[in-house]
């Protein structure tokens, strides 16, 4: 993170990062797991 003149932080997450909140914001892991089930590793 880096630090503006104006006191702002700003924080580089690139596209995963973008696509992992989208993925938790619509509850895409919570969907499969209900459709498809979940297994212990």
């Amino acid at each position: 993170m880096t630090e503006t003149p104006s006191s702002e932080m700003v924080q580089d997450i690139d596209h995963c990062g973008i696509v992992a909140g989208i993925i938790d914001r619509i509850g895409l892991v919570e969907i499969a797991d209900r459709e498809i089930g979940t297994h212990n590793l």
